[in-house]
């Protein structure tokens, strides 16, 4: 399955967990265009035509916090004309970055990132998601509340994992998108420039919550004067030339068993200018010993580096390690 972000590149995620792949039967073709259509109509109604100025704020809770890690924070995007200001406080991670044209500004940095703010981007302030060749439709059932639910396979590579799709059948809302043991849920939305966007979002891993935030949009662009302002003196430039940093030296660990069990370990961190990674921190605190293996290998891994307007840059990334046969 194909899965984007409204207002972030597209991209493909793999689920946490999965099974290597099978042969499938055959899709029934109507039963793949009734499914088309219903996510077609929910990725519809969940996109304004058009983002004006706005301010968009988060408050996000973490039930299961990586140690040292608050339980709660706040993150703040506001947007002007060619201007936006970004706020993040949670813990000992406070820091507020403006960009004004090409210019931007960072407040002093007093603590890394902590891992779970990755997760912020990907289902905010929508996951959305759209069927792709590989996904094979098996059905299409009453769910809680008067939805649907589409249940397929999704297949990649070596591997294939079950999934399923749940959309209000009067509003077209997109209540829920399941791959794997990984879930996304929508509620309490609410009206934005022709859209409506959930007001309370969780990410799941199986039966942990990862993250619940409830998210606020609104239409805004009487902003105080030096809201956005930049001084002249500094330093930072919006980069009008990026090249992500691509990988040189990335082994994934061997195939430990004849199980068919493959697990997906998610980690944050940073590539610097040497194409090494440091930083690295887990998702998610599942399963402590695979982190930790995770860690050391993707702490070995090199890449030639990121470049912004042709000089090497920091580039901060997640990193999947493949555990196939635990």
């Amino acid at each position: 399955m194909r899965l984007f972000l409204l207002l972030f590149t597209a991209l493909t995620l793999n689920a946490q967990t999965a099974t290597l792949r099978r042969d499938s039967p055959p899709e029934d073709t109507r039963l793949r265009a009734e499914a088309v259509a219903l996510l077609e109509r929910a990725n519809r109604v969940s996109q304004p035509m058009v983002w004006p100025p706005n301010e968009m704020r988060h408050h996000f809770t973490i039930p299961n916090p990586a140690p040292g890690d608050a339980t709660e924070g706040d993150y703040t995007s506001s947007i002007g004309v060619d201007t936006r200001r970004q706020e993040w406080r949670y813990g000992a991670f406070q820091i507020t970055q403006i960009r004004n044209g090409r210019r931007m500004s960072f407040s002093e940095r007093t603590a890394p990132m902590p891992a779970i703010l990755q997760v912020l981007p990907k289902i905010t302030p929508i996951y959305l998601g759209r069927f792709d060749h590989e996904d094979i439709i098996r059905s299409i059932t009453a769910g809680p509340n008067g939805s649907r639910c589409i249940q397929f396979d999704t297949v990649f590579g070596d591997r294939q994992q079950a999934a399923e799709i749940c959309v209000d059948t009067d509003a077209g809302y997109l209540l829920s998108i399941r791959q794997g043991d990984q879930i996304t849920r929508n509620s309490n939305f609410f009206a934005f420039n022709g859209s409506f966007l959930p007001g309370h979002i969780e990410r799941w891993i199986g039966n942990r919550e990862l993250i619940a935030v409830d998210q606020t949009v609104v239409p805004k662009n009487d902003y105080p004067p030096d809201f956005f302002s930049v001084p002249e003196t500094s330093t930072g430039f919006a980069c009008q030339d990026f090249r992500r940093a691509f990988a040189v030296n990335t082994p994934q660990p061997p195939l430990q068993s004849s199980s068919p069990d493959v697990h997906d370990i998610v980690l944050s961190g940073v590539i610097g200018v040497d194409g090494h990674v440091t930083g690295l921190r887990p998702l998610d605190q599942m399963l402590p010993d695979l982190n930790d293996q995770a860690m050391k290998l993707v702490g070995t891994w090199t890449f030639t580096p990121a470049s912004c307007n042709g000089k090497p840059a920091v580039w901060g990334n997640t990193f999947t390690v493949h555990f196939k046969g635990r």
